[in-house]
Order: C-alpha cells, then structure tokens, then sequence
C-alpha cells in the first residue's frame, strides 16, 4: 500500500493534536507493512510499540473518529462516479473466545461467543462486465452486544436503515445491496422514502397481491413459468459441481404489504426468482424497487447482486487478512479503535485483487514499481508486461497454480505472494 494513500485516510484525523494524527499514520503503515503480524511485530523499535498501545488506549481515539476521513473520500469518489455505485451491507462479528482476560466483550451469535459485532457498508463501482471496482467504506458501525436486552433496547436489525442514513441522500445511480438478512419491512419501505434503490434477498414468505388476490410470495412464484435464461459460471463449494450451469428467471410486479396491525403504505416492488434445474440449491429470489421491464433489467438486477460476495471476502480481508481476532489488547473499547484502523486497510486489500480484473492490459510499470517487478521477474523467470500478468505472478508466489479451471486468483494467494514479496524488497533495499 502507498503510504500517501494511508497518509491521506489518517492524517485528517479530528482530534485537534498533530502528534496523534502523526501516529495513526505510523500505525497504519506498520500494519500495511505486516499484515500478520500482531501489534509486537509490527513495529521493530519498542518506542514506537508503547506509543501504539497508548495510541489504542487514549479515550479520544475510537472506530468512527479514525474511519470518517475515509468515508468522507469514498463518498465523493461515488458521487462523481457515471457508473451504477453499489452500497453493499452486511453484518459479521470477531470473536475472541480464547481471550478470556479481555474486559468489556458481550455475546456474539455463537451462543458460546465472546467478542463484538460490526456491519459494513462496502462501496463499489459496478460495471457490466465482472469487474467492480472498489472504493472503500461508505459507513461501519462497530459495537458490544448486551448481555441482557432491556425495553429500551433499539433491534440490531434497524442497522441496516440507519447505515443508509448515516450515509445521507442517495444520488441516482446509487443502489443499496443485502442479502437475506436485509429483507426487513421497515428497510424496504423506508428506503422508499429516503428514495435508495435497493436489490435484497427475499427471506421471508410475504403476502403478495396477484390480480387482485392476496397470495403467498413463495409457493406461487415458484409455479411460474420461465420468462428468460442465462448462462454463468459457478465455484465449487465442497463436493458441488463447478462450472457452467443454466439459469432460468422470472419476474413479476407486486405491492408490498406492511406487516399486519400496521398502517404503513404498500410499496410496489418486483420480485425476480432465479433458479437452475441443473443444481436443487441454486435458487435466488430477490426483490427490488428498480424498474424490471425486459429480459435486459432483470439481468442486470441479478448481475448486481452478483456482486454481494465482495462483501464476504472483505471479512476474510479483516480476519483472515489482518488477523484481527489475533491481537492482545485487553479491553474492548482498544479493539473496536484498532479495528477502526484495519477496517480502512482491509478495503484496500481487497481492491489490490479487483485492480487485476477492472485494468489487465495495463502495461505493468504504469501500476507497479519497477524494483518490485524485477525481483518477480527473476524469481520466477518471467516477463511480465501487463497489471494481470504481475498480479497472477505474485498469486503464484502465494501458492496460486494458475490452470485453465482455477479462474482468477483470490486476494489470499496474491497477499501471501506480496508479502513473500516484501521481504524480497527488504533484502534488497539492506543490500
């Protein structure tokens, strides 16, 4: 990672104290520069491993103080973007259950679990070929789950609106991403309102009105017959099939109904099934309020959703990436102020493997330094000429094979190449 690029997410840190913004910057490049390291291996001089912990322990310092400059970057990049920008959310969770000293940790999902919760919002450029490419986070919110829920108590679940809102009115070609979690009443009608474009995973078997009837969403689009189809390419999952399968589709509009014993509005939205005869588990059905008039929108709308999944590897980025489950502050209140800092840098992570597809031609000593590729180059006793060409010889320091079948490499391979890599260039630099 540049470290102008980690200069301009840190060092506008509001805290009013020139030494504090300094230090995020100087945390941030040790964290940069070993990922997988803890914070001990991280900084060579114990100098500067005291002034991280006091860093980390300065009540001034928290998640949202050290991510706004960073959103306030994405959020310009998608405002000027001409391209559709999708706002993909989810929820994860860090556990520490082999930290029993950690103070301040609350349950997680693992009935046994002990850590914090968090809910991303990833900012992405889409584009109709596969590429996307990645702009960061548009929000995140970080928190200790209670042990006991109380009256007072607001659902986990309204993190989904409030993110949309924390993130403010939607430009045009703004469109909100969720999957089965997201199918929320209060989300869906309320994204209405605040005029967000949204894609979700249908989850819940709703009432839906069909030419004047209620009926019951998902007995009766699964009757329906097949309105288009389409060919993609799929990933094993443990013993499953990998490789092209056939896709079958069909669409129709509806109004939604509130829950019962309310007085919200019915809200008209379209609901898309996508099914594969080929594999009994490949089945999505997704709901939106974008317009679906042709065979053209309803691929479109898939396509989108498609994209969904960068949000997952964006958790490998943090857990396994940074190995932020691994670190030793002892209390809650540090660990959500370091993962304000990871949380930045696993966004970059994850566009280095995005950078490979959206520009492969790129001639490679435009992107890349030119020590950098002759260490690659004479390692592996190749010529590299374009961006795809280094980034899959990094993948193959990193274990990637690179047969026909394997498709591209994924960010792990080329980040256990890159930090094979870094060591290479710290030789060099030595000699």
């Amino acid at each position: 990672m540049k470290k102008q690029w980690l200069y301009d997410q840190f060092s506008k840190i509001e805290v009013n104290d020139a030494r504090l913004q300094k230090r995020a910057v100087d945390i941030a490049i040790g964290c940069a520069k070993h990922p997988e390291e803890s914070l001990a291996g991280r900084f060579d001089d114990w100098s500067d491993l005291k002034a991280t912990y006091r860093f980390f322990s300065n009540p001034k310092i928290t998640h949202q103080l050290l991510q706004e400059p960073h959103y306030h970057e994405v959020l310009e990049k998608a405002c000027f973007s001409e391209e559709l920008v999708l706002f993909i959310q989810d929820s994860s969770e860090l556990l520490f259950n082999s930290h029993p000293s950690t103070q301040g940790l609350g349950p997680t999902a693992d009935s046994d679990g002990n850590g914090l919760m968090f809910h991303s919002c990833l900012v992405a450029k889409y584009y109709e070929s596969e590429e996307t490419e990645i702009f960061g986070l548009g929000y995140q919110e970080a928190w200790v789950r209670p042990e006991k829920k109380t009256d007072n108590s607001s659902k986990e679940s309204e993190v989904w609106l409030r993110t949309l809102k924390k993130i403010g009115p939607p430009k045009p070609h703004w469109i909100s991403v969720g999957d089965r979690a997201n199918d929320i009443y209060d989300f869906l009608h309320n994204a209405n309102e605040l005029r967000w474009k949204y894609v979700v995973r249908a989850r819940h078997d709703r009432w839906v009105e069909i030419e004047g009837v209620q009926r019951r969403l998902f007995s009766w689009i699964r009757q329906q017959t097949t309105q288009c189809t389409s060919k993609i390419n799929v990933k094993a999952k443990g013993e499953e099939f990998s490789g092209e399968v056939t896709l079958e589709i069909t669409w129709f509009k509806t109004r939604l109904f509130p829950p019962r014993n309310t007085d919200a509005a019915c809200d008209e939205v379209t609901y898309i099934r996508v099914w594969s005869p080929e594999k009994s588990k490949l089945e999505w059905l997704l709901i939106t309020n974008l317009s679906v008039n042709n065979k053209e929108d309803a691929l479109r709308i898939i396509k989108i959703y498609r994209r969904r999944w960068l949000i997952e590897d964006y958790h490998k980025a943090v857990k396994t990436g940074f190995r932020i489950e691994d670190n030793q502050l002892k209390h809650a209140n540090r660990i959500l102020a370091l993962f304000g800092l990871i949380g930045v840098l696993a966004t970059k992570l994850l566009a280095m493997r995005e950078l490979c597809r959206l520009s492969p031609i790129t001639p490679v000593k435009e992107k890349v330094p030119e020590r950098t590729v002759i260490l690659v180059e004479r390692y592996l006793k190749v010529k590299l000429k374009t961006v795809q060409d280094f980034w899959r010889s990094l993948a193959r320091m990193g274990g990637f094979i690179g047969r026909k079948s394997d498709g591209e490499p994924g960010w792990q391979t080329i980040w256990k190449g890159y930090k094979r890599i870094q060591d290479m260039l710290l030789g060099a630099n030595l000699l």
